[in-house]
């Protein structure tokens, strides 16, 4: 590792200065900031841009370790027009990165996604493989934030051999770690556990002290969920001891409420006590208000316990009311729910009977009021991912098909002058090469579409790897062209011309195999207009029945299913909203697979999943059933099954909406009726009249 010396002059100095920093802003990061200081203002000094654009990104980097987001924005900004007139694509991909944190860290995640997809293309094309490996994770942390967990895993997974590859140990840490809250977030600490002591080994082997800690919390937080209590204390500890070398107040903040919270799991409440209070200190002093109120509420509990030897109904209450406060101040609904419930209970053991009702109620619509927004926000998030994942694919295609076919069409153009002979020859090459491009790219926008995105996937992938392969084939033979036409080897360039006019054939049938695929099976799938028309039940349902079992078998490949169809010939069209009706099959279709699925690991090894639809005309309209003979459902849950949030599906698997919108779909928008039927399984009865008004 390079050393500034104080006695170098001038722009070398400052040099030094931003090498050294960059070298050590993850592993010491306090040091990277005071460096770049001062290289930011020598550099300003000197009227040396290249430095101080350098400067620039790694304080902005310094100020995002710090939370202070606003500060690293204008920083970045500075730095990114620099890049910019220097003609810098990794100075610029690096700023791309930090903005791209910046935005996700101030919640506009689209924001976020743009600048770091903007990131990637740039660090791809200039060959910057550990940039590579950076952005993929990042686009998966910001895909993770969206709650798009298999974008997140996708991008995840996609950056660790790139990381490897080059033997990046410090971005492959970080893919590491995220791969394991991806499994965390998801309930699968047995996968998260694997993939964090991964990420800590390799932060202890390159002397990245603070993500050191940062995996030792995340495995302490594991094992107080498992229930390890003594292991869960080992982690924490260590990580409060590594947070306490280095200077780092929020994470002594967040190790000590965490041992605080372990220590009241194993009712040792002075200890309770003593970590609460730390831990308080700690937050007053840094102005996390959060977290203050999560500190008190611990706190107030501890008081509130009739085994605490400092037992205090009376102090409980002040700290819990405390808590509120802070926790209304910051908008943190998610904790004050919390805290009204914790009042209730102490205002009922001191008798409050009437402000413990009201605490109680508080309570019940504020973790209402939490759940729904959480739901809508996981939506609006859903929505965000998909928009920006198409038209990031969307402008991925253009630019690398824009990129490839301008550059092989002005290097044959300017052998022209040399083969006037053969200009005619070269010019419908010039005509056939736009063709394939135009295609090429409208066919790919519509591969990018839906939100079904599993199946279509698993339909479309082989026709898209041939247009791929005899791509690049193409690229190819165009510089064996150009070769031949500086060699003036006419033979060979017309040979060379069959051969690319060969593949671009088969470019275009591949192409049309997809452009099938994905027309059929998106034709009404699309954002709902409304608006009623004459609509085939019959190709509707076997469209989505597909759909959803593709969707599944692209999620779990070793899950299979027997699917029966019988499907009145002479149903007609009925006139519906399609796209509504589609989003009522398949969800009907999802809870049936869903039922089988669960029942096969239930049950022996001659279990037959079977899902099954139909449709009939009777005399007031349309009948349709989705069948299944899975898990089934008890009375109880069969009077509940159309009420909005409720779920029999484990945390995290369902909201409970579907059926809940499934029935406003058909009853309100269409007048008909849905009904479930208990026969060996589950059967759904959707009926539709004729006339809808």
């Amino acid at each position: 590792m390079n050393q500034p010396e104080p006695n170098q002059a001038g722009p070398a100095r400052v040099d030094a200065l931003n090498q050294t920093a960059w070298e050590v802003r993850v592993i010491d990061s306090n040091r990277a900031f005071a460096l770049s200081e001062e290289a930011v203002a020598l550099a300003q000094a000197l009227g040396y841009e290249k430095g101080l654009a350098e400067a620039l990104r790694t304080l902005g980097f310094g100020h995002i370790r710090r939370s202070q987001h606003p500060e690293a924005r204008v920083l970045l900004e500075q730095a990114r027009e620099l890049f910019i007139r220097l003609d810098d694509p990794r100075g610029l991909s690096d700023v791309y990165e930090y903005l791209g944190i910046v935005q996700r860290s101030l919640g506009d995640y689209a924001a976020s996604l743009e600048l770091l997809f903007q990131g990637l293309t740039l660090r791809r094309q200039h060959d910057y493989t550990e940039g590579e490996a950076l952005s993929l994770y990042h686009i998966g942390v910001t895909y993770k934030y969206l709650g798009d967990y298999t974008n997140a895993l996708h991008y995840s997974l996609e950056g660790l051999p790139v990381a490897r590859r080059i033997g990046a140990r410090m971005p492959e840490s970080y893919l590491l770690n995220s791969i394991g809250g991806i499994y965390y977030e998801t309930g699968d600490l047995g996968d998260a556990l694997n993939y964090y002591q991964q990420s800590l080994t390799l932060r202890q082997s390159i002397g990245d002290q603070w993500g050191e800690a940062g995996n030792l919390d995340n495995m302490g937080a594991i094992y107080r969920r498992q229930g390890e209590y003594e292991k869960a204390l080992e982690y924490c500890l260590r990580s409060l001891a590594i947070s306490e070398s280095i200077g780092d107040l929020k994470g002594q903040g967040n190790a000590l409420f965490e041992v605080g919270r372990i220590h009241a799991a194993l009712e040792a409440y002075a200890e309770v006590l003593t970590y609460g209070q730390n831990s308080l200190r700690i937050r007053e002093g840094i102005g996390d208000k959060k977290g203050q109120a999560e500190v008190l509420l611990l706190l107030g509990e501890l008081y509130g316990h009739a085994q605490f030897s400092g037992y205090d109904p009376a102090r409980a209450t002040n700290l819990l009311t405390e808590s509120l406060r802070l926790g209304r101040e910051t908008g943190a609904k998610d904790v004050a729910f919390r805290i009204h419930l914790s009042l209730a209970k102490a205002l009922k053991e001191a008798g409050e009977f009437r402000e413990a009702l009201e605490h109680f109620e508080a309570y019940s619509r504020l973790e209402k009021e939490v759940y729904n927004e959480s739901v809508n926000q996981q939506l609006q998030n859903l929505h965000i991912a998909h928009r920006v994942e198409k038209a990031r694919q969307e402008a991925e295609i253009y630019r690398l098909r824009t990129i490839e076919l301008a550059e092989l069409v002005e290097e044959i153009r300017q052998q022209r002058t040399e083969i006037e002979t053969h200009r005619d020859q070269l010019e419908k090459t010039l005509t056939e090469l736009k063709a394939t491009q135009a295609q090429l790219i409208q066919k790919e926008k519509m591969a990018s579409l839906g939100e079904l995105t599993a199946g279509i996937a698993h339909e479309i992938q082989n026709p898209l790897n041939f247009v791929n392969n005899f791509s690049e084939v193409s690229v190819e033979l165009l510089d064996e062209l150009e070769e031949e036409l500086g060699a003036g080897h006419v033979g060979e360039v017309r040979a060379l011309a069959d051969d690319l006019r060969q593949n671009l054939r088969k470019i275009t049938h591949h192409g049309q195999r997809a452009d099938g695929i994905v027309k059929g099976m998106l034709q009404h799938s699309r954002a709902s207009t409304g608006r009623k028309q004459p609509t085939d039940l019959n190709a509707l349902a076997n469209e989505y029945l597909r759909l959803a079992y593709q969707g599944l078998r692209a999620k779990d490949q070793d899950f299979n299913a027997t699917l029966h169809t019988d499907f009145d010939a002479g149903l007609g069209t009925l006139n519906v909203v399609p796209q509504d009706i589609g989003r009522v099959l398949l969800n009907l279709f999802n809870n049936a697979f869903y039922a089988v699925s669960e029942k096969q690991k239930q049950s022996p090894d001659n279990y037959q999943p079977t899902v099954s639809v139909s449709t009939k005309r009777v005399a007031s309209g349309v009948e349709i059933r989705v069948s299944d003979n899975g898990t089934g459902m008890p009375e109880a849950v069969k009077q509940k099954i159309f009420q909005p949030f409720f779920t029999t599906k484990p945390a995290g698997q369902g909201t409970g909406l579907g059926l809940s919108l499934s029935y406003d779909i058909i009853t309100k928008g269409h007048g008909g009726t849905i009904d479930v039927e208990m026969v060996k399984g589950t059967t759904f009865v959707v009926r539709l009249p004729i006339s809808q008004g």
